[in-house]
């Protein structure tokens, strides 16, 4: 076996030439990979911008465009030639803001509803654990700490409730709940 030179086997003359090279090719590569990054960092960004826009437009026309053009029809069902059954049926949703917490979780303890809250103490506690998170605080207390407390209630809970309520006509307050009744067009497609 016959010796190589280190010209031979880097290409390059010397030692400090094939380490400018190697560093030069590797940050050369480093770069153009920090670059594809950048684009499909972007192309993500706007593909997250076009769905988000698709997700409104098909918001808009199952929630507003097409119950309004069945109802204006006197329609609330219809199958189309290819067999595809579209329908509208009301939907629910409730929000409890920020503003308005401690007066929906007064009225829902007041009314009999104190279940669907819950408490948050590092913990969760479900609907109908009141007492249980009352005790965890005052024991904490006792240890000396302060913990702290959230409670609120699941926004699909609430929209559960509000339907709930309203399809059996109690009155909710509306502007506490933060209250919206819609319709939703659906299509179901033939199989």
């Amino acid at each position: 076996m016959s010796d190589l030179t280190f010209e031979e086997l880097t290409g390059t003359a010397s030692v400090e030439e094939w380490t400018e090279q190697s560093s030069n090719e590797e940050l050369a590569s480093i770069s153009g990979l920090a670059q594809q990054l950048l684009v499909v960092q972007k192309d993500i960004e706007e593909k997250k911008l076009e769905l988000k826009e698709l997700e409104n437009q098909f918001r808009q026309i199952s929630e507003s465009s097409l119950p309004e053009a069945l109802q204006s029809a006197n329609l609330s069902e219809i199958v189309l030639s290819d067999g595809t059954k579209l329908s509208v049926s009301p939907f629910y949703k409730g929000h409890i803001s920020e503003k308005n917490r401690p007066a929906a979780l007064d009225w829902l303890m007041q009314n009999g509803h104190g279940g669907l809250i819950k408490n948050e103490i590092s913990l969760k506690f479900g609907r109908d654990e009141d007492e249980r998170a009352q005790d965890t605080i005052a024991s904490l207390q006792q240890r000396g700490l302060s913990p702290s407390v959230k409670q609120g209630v699941h926004a699909q809970t609430l929209n559960a409730f509000v339907k709930e309520q309203l399809t059996n006509g109690k009155d909710l307050p509306s502007e506490i709940f933060g209250i919206y009744v819609g319709s939703r067009a659906k299509i179901e497609r033939k199989r």
